[in-house]
C-alpha cells in the first residue's frame, strides 16, 4: 500500500502518528514480548501526547473478513489485533487508523466500542499496489462504508492535513479519485 502525507505548515505542529509492528506472532522466536512491549510504550504514548490529531499505522488489519473458502455471512467478525488494539484507540481517541495486509481498499464506518458509532475512530484498510492481486476474494463487510469496483485495480491514499481537518482521499493511478472523508475537529 502507498500512502502519501501532504502537511500544511499548521499541520506540522499538530500531527501524531504511531506506527506498530502487528507481526508479533511471527516475531516470537526473535522478540518473545513483543505486543506487551508495544502495548505499553503505545499506551504511555498516547496518554502522554498533547498533539491534536492522532494516527496510527498498522500492517495486520482490525476486522477479519469473509472469503470463498470461509463465508462469514453478515457476521462483524473482529480479528485477534483489533480485539487488542481498538480498545485502546478507544480510550485515547485515536482519530484514524491505516491498515494494509489484504491487498484491497476499504473505509469503514466509524467504530468505537467494536460497533459503527459517530464518536469513533476512522479505520481505513489502505489499498493495492504492486502485483499482488486476490480479485473478489474478499467478502464485503457489515462495516465497510466503501468498496471499490471489483475487480480491484492499484490504488493509492493521500492524507491531506490542516490546523482543522484530516481529509484521506483513495486515487487510481490515473489521478481519478474513488473515495474521500474528512475528519473535523
Amino acid at each position: 500500500s502507498i500512502v502519501c502525507i501532504q502537511e500544511s505548515p499548521a499541520f506540522r505542529h499538530g500531527e501524531y502518528v504511531n506506527v506498530i509492528n502487528t507481526q508479533d506472532d511471527e516475531m516470537a522466536e526473535f522478540e518473545p514480548d513483543l505486543l506487551n512491549e508495544q502495548l505499553k510504550w503505545l499506551e504511555n504514548d498516547l496518554a502522554t501526547t498533547d498533539k491534536k490529531w492522532k494516527v496510527v499505522l498498522m500492517h495486520r488489519d482490525i476486522l477479519n473478513y469473509g472469503r470463498d473458502a470461509k463465508p462469514l455471512g453478515d457476521e462483524i467478525s473482529f480479528s485477534r489485533h483489533g480485539e487488542i488494539y481498538m480498545p485502546i484507540f478507544d480510550k485515547y481517541d485515536v482519530d484514524a487508523v491505516l491498515t494494509a495486509h489484504l491487498h484491497t481498499y476499504r473505509r469503514r464506518a466509524l467504530i468505537r466500542d467494536f460497533a459503527q458509532n459517530e464518536q469513533g475512530t476512522l479505520y481505513i484498510l489502505t489499498g493495492v499496489a504492486g502485483n499482488v492481486r486476490y480479485p473478489s476474494l474478499w467478502h464485503k463487510n457489515p462495516l465497510d462504508e466503501y468498496v471499490p469496483p471489483q475487480p480491484e485495480t492499484n490504488n493509492y491514499l493521500v492524507l491531506e492535513a490542516d490546523e482543522n481537518s484530516l481529509t484521506f482521499n483513495c486515487y487510481l493511478p490515473d489521478n481519478t479519485q474513488i473515495d474521500t472523508f474528512t475528519l473535523t475537529k
